[in-house]
Order: C-alpha cells, then sequence, then structure tokens
C-alpha cells in the first residue's frame, strides 16, 4: 500500500522514504506530528490527500540506526538520542530509509537531529 502512495506523488528526487517529526509541543515526551513522504523538486501539483512541507535548514547531527528494524533498530537509536546531552531544536527532525534499509533484517537508517 505505501509504494502505491508514494509512486502517486510528482516531482519525487529520489526513491528515499522519509520520516519527519515535527511541530513539536515542546520537546519528544509532548505531542508532535509524523509524516511520511519524500524529497521532492519542488511543491507543485501535491495530489489530494497528500500534504506538502518544506522546513527552514537548520544545523544537524547525524545518527545511524544500524540493525533488524523489527527488533527496534530504529527505536533504540532514538533511545540513545533522547538521554543524549544535545541541544535539540526540536523544530523537524527526519529518518531517511535509503538504499541501505531496503533489508528490513541489515538496515541502515540515517537519523537527522535539528540542533539549535
Amino acid at each position: 500500500m505505501a509504494e502505491k502512495t508514494i509512486e502517486k506523488v510528482p516531482n519525487k528526487l529520489s526513491e528515499d522514504i522519509f520520516c519527519i517529526y515535527t511541530n513539536y509541543e515542546s520537546d519528544h515526551t509532548k505531542p508532535y506530528t509524523t509524516l511520511l513522504g519524500c524529497k521532492v523538486a519542488d511543491l507543485k501539483n501535491i495530489p489530494p490527500g497528500m500534504t506538502g512541507l518544506s522546513f527552514n535548514k537548520s544545523e544537524y547531527k547525524c545518527f545511524t540506526a544500524k540493525g533488524n528494524l523489527m527488533e527496534g533498530a530504529v527505536w533504540n537509536k532514538w533511545a540513545e538520542i533522547w538521554n543524549a546531552d544535545i541541544d535539540r531544536a526540536f523544530t523537524a527532525d527526519f529518518e531517511i530509509y535509503g538504499e541501505n534499509a531496503k533489508d528490513p533484517k541489515n538496515a541502515e537508517v540515517e537519523i537527522f537531529v535539528a540542533l539549535k
């Protein structure tokens, strides 16, 4: 189902899937918005039922989650991030599920955390 939805996105720059965390009420312990999507050339012609999102450039710290996605590889990396001494901006953080994430048993997912 997700593949068919992604196929409908015009102007895709790659097949990478983005999971974006934004609109934080305050920090990761309070409500925030999660969106799935892909990077596009522009936000023209957004299909019905989909949302276009852009956010300001920011400084990011990159982490890499490695391992089995079904066994919590990404969740475990987020747990490390939540407990780390990082001056986070809580504006827009995102994960990229690229070529190295196609094997869910041996995946690598990049996590970008916005800094102040």
